[in-house]
């Protein structure tokens, strides 16, 4: 499956995180990162600015809902404390954003791993909020192949 990616960081040393972040998705499968690297405010008012990148992941894991389970325990590994609430300042966000594969929506039980984040976990494919968000689009955009996931490719 390919799916596309997006990476964000407002704590600590942004750019590392952007760094390890992408790091951590080669374990799951060849990564393309896309060259642009944006700065945008924090929607939330509470934290630092974000850096953010986009990146298409190729994987051997078929199922978006697994996808996703793998996400989130990689910003786990990465040092996101989610006690802090929605929208909280993070050292790593990883969306996922889209993927080759249907659209569509999902809930379902939270592996007893990711139980801390809730008793289920949802997921909304494409994202729900990715094509209004500039820090997502141009990343993706300046890709050499923004198509490269489904044909998808990002409105201008």
């Amino acid at each position: 499956m390919k799916a596309v990616i997006a990476l964000g960081s407002n704590l600590g040393d942004r750019r590392a995180h952007l760094e390890a972040g992408l790091a951590a998705l080669r374990t799951l499968g060849p990564v393309v990162p896309s060259p642009l690297v944006m700065e945008t405010p924090d929607e939330s008012g509470r934290g630092p600015a974000y850096l953010n990148t986009v990146a298409v992941l190729v994987t051997g894991e078929t199922d978006p809902r697994r996808l996703l389970e793998a996400l989130l325990r990689l910003e786990l590994g990465e040092g996101r404390d989610r006690s802090a609430g929605r929208n909280a300042p993070r050292t790593l966000d990883l969306d996922l954003i889209t993927t080759d594969g249907p659209p569509g929506s999902w809930t379902w039980a939270a592996p007893e791993d990711l139980r801390a984040l809730g008793p289920e976990l949802s997921l909304d494919l494409p994202h729900p909020r990715a094509f209004s968000r500039p820090f997502v689009l141009e990343p993706w955009r300046a890709l050499s192949d923004p198509g490269a996931c489904g044909g998808v490719i990002p409105r201008n």
